[in-house]
């Protein structure tokens, strides 16, 4: 499950992630999201589609690129629960969850999962 929330109120910017399940899960759903931008960008403008394709890319792809800038002060807030396929969620895992904060629909997803 991923779940991103922006909210912007002048010139400020915060974020809110969540993501629960299998890393591939994750990035699968990051990139059907990133495909579903990319074709509606596409169908309204194709050189516009090309840079943000283009754009994407780099940000991802560029060691530089402030993505992968772990000292990056943000107001984005993730809540990450990863689980290895065909790991099995235990009552001591969710327990921890709980103490740590993790949202109640987080660990739903995760049993779903499971």
């Amino acid at each position: 499950m991923v779940k991103i929330i922006s909210n912007v109120k002048g010139d400020m910017v915060s974020a809110s992630v969540e993501l629960a399940g299998d890393l591939q899960v994750i990035v699968s759903e990051i990139g059907s999201a990133i495909s579903s931008m990319y074709n509606q960008i596409k169908a309204q403008d194709k050189s516009a589609a090309n840079a943000f394709r283009f754009l994407l890319t780099e940000l991802v792809s560029n060691e530089k690129s402030p993505m992968w800038d772990t000292c990056k002060d943000s107001d984005t807030v993730c809540n990450a629960a990863i689980v290895r396929k065909g790991a099995k969620l235990t009552g001591d895992d969710i327990a921890d969850l709980l103490r740590r904060g993790t949202p109640k629909d987080i660990i739903k997803s995760l049993l779903e999962e499971m």
